[in-house]
């Protein structure tokens, strides 16, 4: 009764409690976003469930949610205005060679989207999707400073410090780093097939490495939006 109880009294006061929707794209550092958030006290959802928000039951079960990018993160923020948002972000061309591999280990027979293949087609399709994204994002959020965060948990060593600070916590005394930089030593296993596909989407090479968006492919009007962190 009292495991009932508890799920009873959280789908009551859902709507009020603080959520914390971490919405950039997976193998951005999400692992260690689930255990930051995890040690902070926080019911926690690392999983693809919560990315439908038809689905309303499981944001009342949980206090914050990561593991790829939902459907409609406007609907979130309209759900619940009291909302943290961030947005996880990464080099393009080291989250493409991490989502190839991550395909590769899974089991042949797994049931998956159509665009989740090792494929140039998926790769293009995967970076138009995730720069129109970003800026769709960061453009919604442009007055709200408050609200979201963008971070780049691979590359930003201080990154553990401003999500616990972004979130009103002091920082935490050990630090959940799951996922090492690949820029810190090893090549791309898949370099070949990235430089083909972002060339045939006509991206310089020099804007491989961007981890918002890459100007070549971006609509007129996102330039108030950064392309890299770093350049902000």
């Amino acid at each position: 009764m009292k495991k009932k109880y508890n799920v009873v009294s959280r789908l009551i006061s859902g709507r009020k409690a603080e959520k914390i929707f971490a919405i950039g794209e997976n193998k951005s550092g999400t692992t260690s976003l689930h255990r930051i958030f995890q040690d902070l006290g926080n019911r926690s959802y690392h999983g693809t469930k919560w990315r439908n928000t038809a689905n309303t039951g499981i944001y009342y079960l949980y206090d914050a949610f990561c593991d790829g990018t939902p459907d409609d993160f406007r609907k979130l923020d309209q759900m619940f205005l009291n909302a943290k948002f961030i947005l996880q972000v990464r080099e393009l061309d080291t989250w493409i060679d991490s989502r190839l591999e991550h395909i590769r280990r899974l089991p042949p027979n797994r049931e998956r989207h159509p665009l989740w293949t090792i494929k140039e087609s998926s790769i293009r399709a995967w970076t138009i999707q995730r720069n129109a994204y970003h800026i769709d994002v960061l453009t919604h959020f442009r007055d709200r400073p408050e609200d979201l965060l963008l971070v780049n948990y691979i590359r930003d060593a201080s990154a553990p410090d401003r999500i616990c600070e972004f979130l009103g916590h002091e920082p935490l005394e050990n630090k959940p780093h799951e996922n090492v930089n690949p820029r810190a030593g090893k090549a791309l296993k898949n370099a070949d097939m990235i430089a083909s596909a972002l060339g045939h989407l006509g991206i310089p090479s020099e804007e491989w490495g961007n981890d918002i968006h890459c100007p070549s492919l971006s609509p007129e009007g996102s330039h108030s939006v950064p392309a890299d962190t770093d350049h902000r």
